[in-house]
């Protein structure tokens, strides 16, 4: 735990840093109530979520130089979080559905030339097009400004899709109901399954391949990083 004597030397030594992490949080990771410890993480990280790239050098540093334990540990936490969100925003765009393979051949009003389209078959739980309305039998035939009058519109769409970066926003040209609507997605993050040959559910985790990718991601971000001079 951090002495109260010790606060003043404390507070210099974050102060003389590139960045100044906030005093009471950053002193209360070594509390000795378990409360104030949780709270003060909480709070460092919040905090920390607006200054991310400064905050990532202190947090290194004292997760590697902070006298107490706790308060390294808690530090490295905090970083973790910081480099999970990291990693969350690299990678491919993902959509989160499933589509029928075969092109549809849709009429849109007012355009001369037939579309092809795609249509819905799955909607994966809590993906960026489940979250965003998409529905099983919805016609894709469009994305922006891109539209497909010939060739394999399932591999240009999800091909278009991978080449965006998760949480960018596009706009996809639904057919539903004889009716043309646009729908907003925020894409989600491509998960490693979907690149996996033969996914079987039944054999592989999910949600435990994705924490082994962020756990080898954290891994090497550490490996590559140096404590600031």
């Amino acid at each position: 735990m951090i002495p109260v004597a010790m606060t003043w030397v404390l507070a210099t030594a974050v102060h003389s840093w590139s960045i100044e992490l906030p005093a009471q949080p950053f002193f209360n990771l070594g509390s000795e109530e378990f409360r104030k410890r949780e709270s003060a993480q909480a709070e460092l990280l919040a905090w920390s979520r607006e200054h991310p790239e400064e905050a990532k050098d202190e947090l290194f540093r004292q997760s590697r130089v902070a006298d107490d334990p706790e308060v390294r540990e808690r530090c490295l936490g905090v970083l973790r979080e910081l480099v999970n969100d990291e990693y969350l925003r690299e990678g491919e765009g993902y959509l989160g559905i499933q589509m029928q393979q075969a092109n549809e051949i849709v009429n849109i009003p007012g355009e001369p030339k037939p579309r092809m389209a795609i249509r819905v078959i799955q909607v994966m739980p809590e993906s960026a097009a489940e979250l965003a309305g998409l529905q099983v039998n919805d016609l894709i035939a469009g994305l922006g400004d891109d539209k497909w009058h010939e060739g394999p519109a399932y591999d240009l769409l999800r091909e278009r899709i991978r080449q965006f970066k998760p949480d960018t926003r596009v706009t996809l040209k639904v057919l539903r109901n004889g009716g043309m609507m646009e729908i907003e997605v925020k894409l989600g993050r491509r998960p490693l399954q979907a690149d996996m040959m033969f996914f079987d559910p039944r054999q592989v985790d999910p949600e435990a391949a994705e924490r082994a990718a962020k756990d080898a991601y954290f891994r090497r971000w550490l490996e590559r990083r140096k404590l600031p001079k």
